[in-house]
């Protein structure tokens, strides 16, 4: 099954702030098994999972909180190749915003985004990839940061942005990220991401240049034909039980909704080396890790993930991590608070 994976290019935007903050990125990067010289190729690409490691220990390292977005803040348009180019040359912000939701999968899935109209506002919500760990809330601010700084470069550095929302209750360096957004920025919300007036989203941008626009969104739509006809069976249904989580579908419904049988589909699934069940073990293996490290209790993870009983979820654990849930939960929360 293909992992989710990020540009190196991103990466080496988080490896100039955390050097500019002091960290020793040779030690960092070789943490994760990498050398300076990867991030020197632009089509390279890591894992979400490798990435959100990446992340974690350079706010450890660097004892920055506000890392996430001082690192977006390095993120301009032209950070995100042919998307970027077609997002900058887009008609108004809604469109552009509406490019980045279509084509960020292009050059990333650590993040997923929607556009929607709320209450006479345009809404851009942001929603982490599971597998991003303690770094999941910076990397929603970089992320959020990131499309910000393409909706005020497309009014010339005005900002029309009347609210930016996090899901994460208000850490340490909120200051600071008032600061760097610009506007109001409110915590414990119950989503992330960038709200615009709709008049304002609308509006003409002098930045429109529609030849540009129409020719790099006709590469990203040609790229995101060829990423959509590649993609493995197992990287599609892993989305399809992403989508309908608690209680996951099983074998045939996601046969129905792929197009196809569930012996074809299982027979597909063998050839890639993989199977329904290894599929939905690995998403119950990450959200796990992810559910505990924001707090959830062990019978509430249990019960999200559709174990008939604690004791059948304990063993699960066990076998995936080595340990207890209580154990492992204790280890995380002493790394967190070693790294404080």
């Amino acid at each position: 099954m293909n992992p989710q994976t990020v540009r190196i290019t991103y990466l080496r935007q988080v490896a100039d702030q955390a050097a500019e903050l002091g960290v020793d990125t040779v030690a960092w990067l070789a943490v994760s098994g990498l050398k300076e010289d990867d991030l020197a190729d632009a089509s390279a690409v890591v894992a979400v999972e490798t990435f959100g490691e990446l992340v974690a220990n350079a706010i450890r390292l660097s004892r920055e909180t506000g890392f996430g977005v001082l690192a977006g803040r390095r993120l301009l348009p032209a950070s995100h190749g042919i998307f970027g180019m077609a997002a900058a040359a887009s008609r108004s912000i809604r469109e552009a915003m509406q490019i980045v939701e279509r084509y960020v999968c292009l050059r990333t899935e650590v993040i997923g985004i929607q556009t929607r109209e709320v209450d006479g506002n345009l809404e851009v919500r942001f929603d982490p990839a599971i597998g991003l760990g303690s770094a999941s809330n910076a990397v929603t601010e970089i992320a959020v940061l990131a499309a910000k700084n393409i909706a005020d470069d497309l009014l010339l550095g005005r900002s029309a942005c009347n609210l930016v929302c996090f899901q994460f209750p208000e850490p340490s360096h909120a200051a600071l990220a008032r600061d760097i957004f610009g506007c109001p920025v409110k915590y414990d919300q119950n989503w992330s991401g960038l709200s615009f007036p709709l008049s304002a989203a609308e509006e003409i941008t002098p930045k429109h240049d529609p030849l540009v626009l129409t020719e790099a969104v006709r590469i990203c739509a040609e790229e995101l034909k060829k990423r959509g006809t590649g993609r493995s069976t197992g990287s599609k249904l892993e989305k399809i039980v992403l989508e309908r989580l608690s209680p996951f579908p099983n074998l045939a419904i996601c046969a129905r909704l792929l197009g196809t049988t569930p012996r074809t589909l299982h027979r597909r699934l063998i050839e890639e080396d993989t199977s329904y069940r290894e599929i939905v073990e690995s998403i119950r293996h990450r959200m796990a890790l992810e559910l505990l490290r924001k707090g959830s209790s062990i019978k509430e993870v249990a019960y999200f993930l559709g174990y008939a009983d604690i004791a059948n979820f304990r063993r699960a654990f066990r076998r995936w991590e080595d340990m207890a849930p209580s154990d492992w939960y204790a280890r995380e929360h002493e790394r967190a608070s070693k790294s404080r």
